[in-house]
């Protein structure tokens, strides 16, 4: 009676073996089946996963060539002294065709994104100032000033804007004037004398 309660333990032992026991021995037994097969199997996967390995180590990211300038450029200016450097593709955003025109003051070496980069750029000799501009001035708006120490208007056109953080007040701007009148316009401007018309058109 005691044998029969062994035997019939042991088959019910083994009918509720869980599956990952099944698993796990065939899993073992092919294991030891691939052992003692020949090694040229083994061989090839392990040069597979070399070659892999390798070319994951070795093979060259995509590359791009961006501008980056060679010299100081004031803002406004024409940006004629820069170079192509390569670079990995996709860390810099690419920038519009040439010619390309610095919209605040840049030093050499520079990189040239659409951020530091101006629609208008300034009549040749002109010089460039920042002075706060009327709500609604865009790049490229033409502006007649008018300062104290100067009794005719003097001409001026907008090279970039820029808000305040929360987006109200006047805007400020760098506006480019001729030489002669530059002077005028950055002491106007300071004392908050300095008048600005917008020109239409």
């Amino acid at each position: 009676m005691r044998i029969g309660a062994k035997a019939a333990d042991r088959e019910f032992i083994d009918n509720r073996r869980p599956p990952i026991y099944i698993v796990l021995t065939l899993t073992y037994g092919g294991a030891v089946y691939w052992m003692r097969n020949p090694p040229v199997w083994r061989r090839l996967a392990a040069s597979a996963l070399v070659v892999i390995g390798l070319y994951g180590e070795y093979r060259q990211a995509p590359v791009s060539s961006h501008p980056y300038l060679t010299a100081d450029t004031e803002a406004g200016a024409v940006i004629d002294d820069l170079e192509w450097r390569e670079i990995p593709a996709g860390v810099l955003p690419s920038v519009a065709s040439l010619p390309l025109v610095a919209k605040i003051d840049l030093p050499a070496g520079t990189p040239l994104t659409p951020s530091v980069l101006g629609e208008v750029a300034a009549p040749k000799g002109w010089l460039s100032l920042v002075i706060e501009l009327p709500a609604l001035t865009a790049p490229g708006t033409r502006l007649m000033l008018l300062a104290d120490q100067i009794s005719d208007p003097i001409d001026a056109v907008v090279l970039a804007t820029a808000h305040d953080d929360i987006g109200y007040g006047a805007p400020t701007g760098i506006v480019s004037v001729a030489p002669d009148n530059a002077i005028a316009v950055a002491r106007a401007a300071a004392t908050g004398s300095l008048t600005v018309l917008m020109v239409p058109g």
